[in-house]
């Protein structure tokens, strides 16, 4: 049963260790852009319904309605994938006495699953979100992110999380495994 460790993040006890879900943040662009894009379909569905009703041409190669076709079709396919991902993505963190697992999941399936043994993984900091591109006096919080090291490479997970959840995601953590070179420099 997953119960609020902080703020958005959901975490549930395992037999020698914890699973804890971090939701995706939502921003405002995703509010504006999804009825935008639910508006553009429905016009180029007309237009495209207009089209087809329109004569063909006799000859060679592929009719131009057909090719509509096809990048409307990709273009519903594209726009469906991303309200989809938007509304339903979030990172799944499982740490237990031997491994550190990160899975990226949409709808619940996972997509993306990465797993370090936990003597591998060094360094977790805290990346405060950086300025927002429309506003040079205003953060994006979806830019905030855990990173890690391991194998030499810089690792990153929970964009989006807030100080006080990263601070609780990691002090949790730290029960588990000491992590070297972790920073607690908020």
């Amino acid at each position: 049963m997953l119960t609020t460790l902080e703020g958005r993040l959901m975490w549930e006890k395992s037999r020698d260790g914890f699973l804890v879900v971090i939701p995706s943040r939502r921003s405002l662009t995703t509010i504006f852009y999804g009825p935008v894009v639910g508006i553009w379909l429905f016009f180029a569905a007309i237009h495209y319904r207009h089209w087809m009703d329109a004569p063909r041409e006799q000859g060679s190669g592929i009719p131009p309605q057909f090719i509509a076709i096809a990048i409307y079709a990709l273009g519903l396919c594209f726009a469906v994938c991303w309200v989809i991902w938007s509304f339903t993505n979030e990172t799944v963190l499982t740490v237990n006495s031997a491994e550190f697992t990160i899975q990226r999941r949409a709808l619940g399936i996972g997509l993306a699953t990465q797993s370090y043994r936990l003597e591998e993984v060094h360094n977790l900091r805290f990346v405060h979100p950086t300025k927002w591109w429309a506003s040079e006096s205003e953060t994006d919080p979806k830019t905030s992110v855990i990173q890690f090291r391991s194998d030499e490479l810089t690792h990153s997970f929970a964009e989006g999380v807030t100080q006080s959840e990263a601070f609780a995601l990691m002090q949790k953590m730290m029960e588990i495994h000491r992590f070297e070179g972790t920073k607690w420099i908020w």
